[in-house]
């Protein structure tokens, strides 16, 4: 029997490799062909969701998927900021402040084989990253794996997870460089302006966005009127879809504190 503190001869080629390829990635797709290659020799698995927060908190989610059967509905009601998954995993991470392995058989308790069954994950191998502050600063989550979920793979995910985050880190801020150096209108929204939008695609009304930013509505009230006259649209949400299609917001994510 190994022990689960230490990587046999056999897995530390394995985690070498993975390593060195590690740092061939700059690319979405070089990310994908990593995950699914050099990686599976640890964790073999078909679908991979992982995050890593912004600046201000907000935690971009990432899927990495060979599963046909996952579609963007299965996505979206994983990445739910309320009750999806991600977020009922992500708090039972912090409270056990280890990784989160569920293999969802037919006998196991708490309705787990039934819920993965219909996102079509199967199991769940999830892992976080916590910051200073104590919001999560990264995920990873693999379903469908196919290795016991033991101690064995709790070790694989400690060791991978800061490489993993590190490297979807490298791939997300080359896209961003790519966005701001390609040609966009003149004149158009400011960083405020981005912040105020991002929290109305949230969800939030003036007087919440007012009080997350310490600023008064008016002032809210004048950054979104501004921004819509830049992007010449009519509505918040217009506004909102508008700067997404720009590439000024993302579509989705989550703030990176759980409750």
């Amino acid at each position: 029997m190994h022990n689960t503190n230490e990587l046999t001869d056999e897995e530390c080629g394995y985690l070498a490799r993975i390593l060195i390829a590690s740092r061939r990635v700059s690319l979405r797709h070089h990310f994908f062909s990593w995950v699914h290659g050099p990686v599976q020799s640890l964790i073999p698995h078909e679908i991979l969701l992982c995050g890593v927060a912004t600046e201000s908190g907000y935690l971009l989610h990432e899927r990495f998927t060979a599963c046909r059967y996952f579609k963007d509905d299965h996505f979206q009601r994983v990445i739910h900021p309320g009750n999806g998954l991600l977020n009922l995993l992500a708090q039972e991470w912090q409270l056990a402040g280890a990784p989160r392995l569920i293999a969802a058989l037919p006998e196991e308790p708490g309705g787990w084989n039934a819920r993965l069954t219909d996102l079509e994950l199967k199991n769940v191998a999830f892992h976080g990253m916590g910051w200073i502050n104590g919001q999560i600063k990264g995920y990873a989550s693999f379903s469908r794996v196919r290795v016991p979920f033991d101690g064995r793979l709790e070790l694989y995910l400690d060791i991978l997870l800061p490489h993993l985050l590190a490297t979807l880190a490298r791939v997300l801020a080359n896209e961003a460089r790519t966005r701001a150096n390609s040609a966009r209108p003149t004149g158009l929204i400011t960083a405020r302006e981005v912040e105020v939008l991002t929290w109305v695609r949230d969800g939030k009304t003036n007087d919440e966005i007012a009080e997350i930013l310490g600023l008064s509505m008016l002032t809210v009230k004048n950054h979104l009127r501004h921004a819509m006259k830049k992007l010449v649209v009519r509505t918040r949400g217009q506004a909102v879809a508008k700067a997404i299609g720009l590439g000024f917001l993302r579509a989705q994510g989550f703030r990176g504190n759980v409750e």
